[in-house]
């Protein structure tokens, strides 16, 4: 089943309003820090002014995730199709329509998040080995402290999606895997944050 949230935007997708966090007035500011799997250090702060798609979840949606991040990057960056990982990592994001002269086009980040929890260090060694090995390009964040699961809550064995504003404010969320409609949703509501990102 998939389930989505999304707080406070001004604005009417396929024909339905948007929801508001119920008792809310602004959405959520999120602050996140990590290191990846080559131990450098990972902070959202650093990814202000651009939209942020954290992808997170357990062992079992790994796979889908990863499937959902490709899907998504290219999206974004439609150049990257048919590139290999560290050429498309270069890819330019796609511009949005209707710029003032000057105005440069928001990027979009996906970013992937390893939930592993509480696990003695020589675990964490071993895991940042596999994860460098699987992922040598693009950097993984490894939580270690289960901080996806109590902040944001985690629904088992399929992804789990939180898209971030440019001043690093929660805008919405989805569990599951991604149906059509879902997943157009998704791109819908990415667009308009790089949008109102310009305003």
């Amino acid at each position: 089943m998939i389930r989505t949230t999304l707080l406070l935007l001004p604005l009417f997708l396929s024909g339905t309003a948007l929801l508001v966090a119920q008792g809310q007035k602004e959405p959520p500011l999120i602050s996140l820090k990590m290191e990846d799997q080559f131990e450098r250090k990972q902070d959202l702060k650093n990814y202000q002014g651009s939209v942020v798609v954290l992808l997170f979840g357990d062992r079992k949606a790994s796979d889908s995730n990863s499937k959902l991040g490709e899907r998504l990057h290219v999206q974004f960056h439609p150049t990257a199709q048919g590139k290999s990982v560290e050429e498309a990592r270069k890819a330019p994001v796609a511009p949005l329509q209707g710029l003032k002269e000057g105005q440069k086009s928001p990027e979009v980040f996906v970013l992937p998040v390893a939930c592993i929890g509480k696990v003695p260090a020589l675990v964490r060694s071993a895991l940042r080995g596999q994860f460098e090995r699987a992922s040598p390009y693009v950097p993984v964040w490894m939580d270690f402290e289960d901080t996806m699961k109590t902040t944001f809550g985690i629904d088992a064995g399929v992804p789990n999606v939180i898209v971030i504003d440019a001043r690093n404010r929660l805008r919405f969320k989805m569990t599951g895997e991604p149906d059509v409609k879902s997943y157009e949703r998704l791109v819908q509501v990415v667009d308009y944050l790089r949008k109102e990102s310009l305003k």
